[in-house]
Parts: structure tokens; sequence; C-alpha cells
């Protein structure tokens, strides 16, 4: 254990971190069980922690902390936005999500070497990067600490030992508030000495410099070019790679050697490739004149687990710019897809990427759309891919039945059912109808 964790456990009582959830009044921990949609959510920690909290408190509890660490995150997330940039949920909730299975592992007893993991401190990097200040960061863990503690409660509430609830209640506030007096303590500390680090790093300057780019703010100064070893008044392709494991497992010194050998076999006249946060880079190139570097690119054989989004071709500042924007656009919205393809051009997902843009208001439009077409079923997704297939086609049964491998008159009964279930024909509305389907789509790969 460590001096900081030993300071706030009083000398008369060894015990609180040590003892065993049931001498402590706290077996009901082992009871803790997940809703049924916290069961399909996939932990973001590493396996290491995983193990670790199953095999001393159970794998139910362990996906119930998974659950609660994902609802931490989404209330951060929505109340403290400047927490997220660049689709970093998975990055905030891995930090949430190993916060509340250590909590979990104090609590049962088990001695911890730290508070914060190693997965609640990879968020912190890019705090500095962005200059997220140490008190917004800290605002945001207090209220991280609140929507865990509250949990806790209600589960001592609802699964603990009624006839000594007071108890149970008294020894479950004392440790979590000493153990969140020793995470935020962590937490600052490490701030600090990563604060110190990257103002001497050349990585964040180049970072900066680069942000001010893309925020447009003023002409571009021959010096940031030269510091850059960067020509900005040439064309630019811009990349975003990431892993997909996005957790404190993602290796960033091989995400950084795959991007660097990605970006010589396509072959470019310049490139600038700076590591932009937790298992995530961004690269900018001039590909050589006359090169098919879509046709290289996209045939590009990457590692597992890694993948690449990127722009089309622009010229000058305001490229590099915009097809920052472009690829940062695909990224945002394959990074929500379990299993995405390893390369993607930002034109294969543009009008997708513009749909769910504000995928609430699209996900209802859909839904709003499509009726009863988005019940689950096998049957109602045929219906849906066969009415996809129909539209695309111009309405000609025939082309479907041919690119489906069904027969025409199974075509007709599928539109037919489909107009039943909508309350309209599918020739009305039909533009919106198509799109509704594909938002549909995505949302339902999203899931998977």
């Amino acid at each position: 254990m460590t001096a900081a964790l030993r300071a706030v456990i009083p000398a008369s009582d060894p015990g609180v971190f040590a003892s065993r959830p049931l001498a402590a009044g706290l077996s009901w921990l082992t009871d803790l069980q997940p809703t049924p949609d916290g069961l399909r959510i996939v932990a973001a920690s590493s396996g290491g922690l995983i193990s670790r909290a199953s095999a001393v408190i159970g794998r139910s509890a362990v996906q119930w902390a998974v659950e609660v660490g994902h609802d931490v995150a989404s209330r951060v997330a929505t109340e403290i936005p400047g927490h997220v940039a660049d689709d970093g949920f998975d990055v905030l909730r891995m930090g949430t999500e190993s916060a509340t299975l250590q909590l979990l592992l104090a609590l049962s007893g088990v001695e911890l070497d730290a508070a914060a993991t190693s997965e609640s401190l990879a968020g912190i990097p890019e705090f500095v990067r962005r200059r997220v200040g140490l008190d917004a960061m800290l605002r945001g863990i207090q209220l991280g600490h609140s929507v865990i503690a509250a949990a806790f409660l209600t589960e001592c509430a609802r699964v603990g030992d009624p006839t000594r609830r007071p108890e149970q209640m008294r020894i479950l506030s004392e440790r979590m508030f000493m153990f969140f007096d020793v995470f935020s303590t962590e937490m600052a500390a490490f701030y600090r000495e990563e604060e110190r680090r990257w103002a001497q790093s050349d990585a964040v300057e180049r970072l900066t410099l680069v942000t001010e780019i893309l925020r447009g703010i003023g002409p571009v100064a021959p010096s940031v070019e030269r510091r850059l070893r960067y020509a900005l008044g040439r064309s630019h392709v811009a990349l975003v790679l990431w892993s997909s494991a996005r957790t404190i497992d993602a290796d960033p010194a091989a995400l950084h050697e795959a991007a660097s050998d990605l970006i010589r076999r396509v072959g470019c006249e310049q490139k600038l490739l700076l590591e932009a946060g937790p298992a995530i880079c961004w690269a900018w190139v001039t590909p050589q004149q006359g090169s098919a570097w879509t046709e290289r690119l996209s045939a590009v054989a990457l590692p597992p687990a890694m993948h690449v989004a990127f722009s089309g071709e622009a010229s000058g500042a305001a490229g590099f710019r915009s097809a920052h924007l472009d690829a940062v656009a695909a990224f945002g919205m394959l990074a929500r897809e379990p299993s995405p393809a390893p390369v993607t051009a930002y034109r294969d997902v543009d009008l997708l990427s513009l749909l769910l843009a504000d995928r609430p208001r699209a996900l209802r439009f859909a839904r709003n759309e499509l009726g009863a077409l988005t019940d689950p079923g096998a049957a109602t997704a045929d219906l849906r891919r066969t009415l996809a297939a129909y539209l695309d086609t111009g309405c000609s049964p025939q082309a479907v039945a041919e690119r489906l491998g069904v027969s025409r008159n199974t075509v007709t009964y599928r539109v037919r059912r489909a107009e039943e279930l909508l309350g309209r024909p599918v020739r009305s509305r039909h533009i919106h109808l198509r799109v509704a389907l594909a938002v549909h789509e995505e949302a339902m790969r999203a899931e998977r």
C-alpha cells in the first residue's frame, strides 16, 4: 500500500483497506449485477485489471462496474464537454471504468499500490495537450466520483443487509471518501508532471503549431513551416490513424511505427506525423505527382486493430485544414463501430458523416420515417435490405432479385410488406426513406 493511501487511513483501524468484505459488512458487493443493457457493454480497461477484479469479486460485479464507468463517462462528457475531444469518449470511459473497478477492489479488501490506475492516468496527456486546466480536470473527477458514490450507495440500499444498513452505509461512505481523496491527489500530481514534460517536449510544440493552423487564425508564418518541416503551400492528404483497442493495452509506439510505414509505402514528397492522443495519430502528406496514392493507400495491409481514415487531396493552408476536418469526421464515425474497415476514404462515408453530424436527431428521423420497419428480427432486416436495394436500382424488382439472389416474387412480396408497415407507398418520400434506411443501418452496425 502506498504512503498516500496509508496517510488517509487511521492507524487505529488497519483493516480499512485490508479486511475482507464480509468482515467489513460489505459482503453484498458479490451480489452486484449489471442491467440487461449493461451486459452488452464491452470493457475498456486493460485485460489485466479486468482479470484481477473478476478473480476477486466475480465477473458479474465487474460487469456492473463496467456499466457504472460507462454511465459516469456519459455524464461527464455531457456536463463538462471539454473532457472529450476528437471522439475521445472511449479514453474517458477507460478512466472512469478503471476507477470504479479500483474502488471495487479497495472495498473488497485488496491492498492497492495506487488509487489511480494506468488507465485513469492515460487521458491526462490529452488534457495537457489541449490545455484543459487542472481545475477543470478535477471538476470532472469530482463529478465522476459523485456518480460512482451514488451508484454504490444505491446498491447498498438495494442488496445490503437491511438489519445492518446504517453500519454498511457508514463503512461504505468512509472508504469511498478516503479512496476518492487519494485518487484526486494522484491524478493532480501526474497532471503536473505531465505538464512539465510536455512543456519541454518538441512534440507538444509541433502539435501546438498545428492546432493554431487548424484554428485558421491569421496567416501562417514561414518560421512555422520550417519548424514543422512541412510546406503548407502544396497539396495535402490528411489521415487519422488509430488503434481500435482504445485501451491502455494499445501500443503508441507500434501505432506510430505502423503510420510511418504506411506513409512510406504510399509514397509522398513530404509528411507530417503527430501523436494526437492515446492510440491516435494525425498525419498529412503531399502525394508524389502522378502516383496512384488512393489505390496504394487502400491496398496497404495494416497490423491487427489498427485503422486509418483519409481525406481527398486539397491545396494550401485552407486545404490543410479542410482535409484534416474530413479525415477526423470519418474517424469520428468509424470509431463508434466495433470492427471498422482497416482503411477508409472520407468519400466513402461523407454522406453518412454529414447525416450523423447530429446523431440523436438523425436517429430520431430514421425511427420516425421507418416506423415498424425498425423492429428487430431477421424478417424485418430482410425487408430493410430489400427496400434499400429496390430504391437503389430505380425500383426494379428484377435488378433487386439479381443483386440479392432471391426470386422476383420474393422482392415484390417484401416491398408490399414494407409498404404495409410504413403505411404508404415506398415511392412516397423515397429520398427520405433511403436516407433513413442508411442511418438506421449505420446505427445497427455501431451497436453490433
